[in-house]
């Protein structure tokens, strides 16, 4: 059978006999779709997933024994199959992050239309996410924060990345030119350098830039 023709096979997780009964009657009228288990925990979440090995689990952020999120991670394991959807009524950045580092597929809030939600596990067992749009602007900027880390670093040259660690460690030009046994001038001409290259106006910036992205390990 191809891909489009089975059915998909999905987990209701979430500790709310009501939200899972109403999700459940839903799906349950969809021809294309099967409910092969059902959680109230993450712990549950996750045995019933390495039984079933479905297709898609459906997972509640906030669930005793560990929330979805801990769920997510554990049926990544047992489950590598199953593409996660964070069904939700949190929409913090901290909880988005959470999801989506745990491997979380799609993220979408509880007020979604049930037509929606029947869609989005479409899209899911054919690996395409879905996200509420303040996910996708977690994303957009966890990706961009990591290129500016990435390539940013990769600009400076050696030794204007032993300056920048002499900056963070709050080093005067003075103790920097003593330290890598160079001239004054020499350290102001690589601090200049490397402030243009990454776009910064002063030495605190970059010393901030510096312990924020991991640059330095002291």
């Amino acid at each position: 059978m191809t891909n489009a023709l089975k059915s998909i096979r999905v987990v209701i997780a979430d500790d709310h006999d009501l939200v899972r009964q109403g999700i459940r009657a839903f799906l349950q009228t969809q021809a294309d779709i099967s409910i092969v288990g059902e959680a109230r925990d993450a712990t549950e979440a996750t045995r019933v997933c390495a039984r079933e090995q479905p297709d898609v689990v459906l997972l509640d952020m906030v669930m005793p024994a560990g929330g979805g999120v801990a769920a997510a991670r554990q049926i990544a394991e047992c489950s590598p199959g199953t593409r996660s959807v964070m069904l939700t009524s949190f929409d913090g950045e901290n909880e988005i992050r959470a999801a989506l580092d745990a491997g979380v597929l799609s993220y979408v809030l509880k007020d979604i239309a049930a037509e929606v939600l029947a869609e989005v596990i479409r899209k899911a067992r054919n690996d395409e996410a879905v996200l509420h749009p303040r996910a996708a602007t977690v994303l957009i900027r966890s990706l961009r924060n990591r290129s500016v880390s990435e390539i940013g670093l990769q600009a400076l040259s050696q030794r204007e990345r032993d300056v920048l660690e002499c900056i963070a460690e709050g080093m005067s030009n003075a103790q920097i030119a003593e330290r890598l046994g160079i001239g004054e001038k020499t350290v102001k001409s690589h601090v200049s350098s490397m402030l243009g290259k990454l776009e910064l106006t002063d030495r605190t910036q970059a010393a901030v830039m510096a312990w924020k992205r991991g640059w330095v390990s002291k």
